[in-house]
């Protein structure tokens, strides 16, 4: 087993890119802005992944529900 550190997900950039996701997307499901045109829509999903894998990519601790600037040791199993 291997131990990691786990940081606070307040601090957590993949966790805030998706929140600011998930609150445009309610936003212009509910028609209260248009930010982009209707062309441009079917191209989100594929941008929002490249963007989850790129901060997947650099990000190397695991995150928990803990305080900012508090740490975890967080185990795992290897294979």
């Amino acid at each position: 087993m291997k131990t990691y550190f786990a940081q606070s997900i307040w601090v957590s950039r993949t966790f805030w890119v998706n929140i600011a996701v998930i609150v445009l997307a309610m936003a212009e499901a509910k028609d209260i802005i248009n930010v982009l045109p209707p062309g441009v829509m079917k191209y989100v999903p594929t941008v929002i992944a490249i963007i989850n894998i790129i901060l997947r990519k650099t990000t190397v601790r695991p995150v928990a529900f803990i305080r900012p600037g508090r740490t975890k040791p967080v185990f795992v199993k290897t294979l």
